[in-house]
């Protein structure tokens, strides 16, 4: 049976270097010093009140970095499973940004299988998709526009209960 989990928080990466800026593979482009900050205040705070258990995160270092300090903030509040098992962090090529937003429909539903119905899920990712992906879990037929190191909470995966850009939280 598939389950899903008691919360699932779609998060946009920090703000990283702007693009023009990076003479290195996209797949590199960091968070700046400002967005690392940034990040970590948002995640912080995400931490304490809803201390996630299962991070999932695109490949690309921005997202990743996002997702280690998502991880960090839950270990630092002792988030823990219905099992008593620490936060696990997960790659999922899906949220990849050059990764369509469909592919994540297959994803999730084969991810499903190792989510208990207690747990917290983070999925760190990329706009324009990470906005697509909230449409598709909450219905919402519009563009939510998440803001770099903002998310969406979900309840059950499809009912919205938040949206949080990253000035509201910190």
């Amino acid at each position: 049976m598939s389950e899903v989990p008691k919360f699932l928080i779609l998060m946009r990466h920090g703000p990283a270097v702007e693009a023009a800026d990076w003479k290195g593979p996209e797949k590199l482009r960091p968070l700046t010093p400002e967005g690392i900050k940034l990040t970590d205040a948002v995640c912080a705070r995400m931490a304490v009140l809803f201390r996630p258990t299962l991070i999932l995160t695109s490949e690309y270092m921005r997202a990743r970095e996002t997702a280690d300090r998502v991880m960090a903030a839950a270990q630092v509040v002792g988030a823990t499973d219905g099992a008593g098992k620490p936060p696990q962090l997960q790659i999922v090529s899906e949220l990849n940004q050059d990764c369509p937003w469909g592919d994540w429909r297959d994803a999730w539903h084969n991810l499903q299988g190792m989510i208990d119905p207690g747990e917290v899920v983070v999925a760190v990712g990329h706009g324009p998709s990470i906005n697509e992906i909230l449409a598709w879990h909450s219905g919402i037929n519009f563009n939510v526009g998440l803001k770099k190191a903002g998310f969406a909470v979900l309840r059950d995966a499809s009912k919205l209960v938040a949206y949080v850009p990253p000035q509201v939280i910190i």
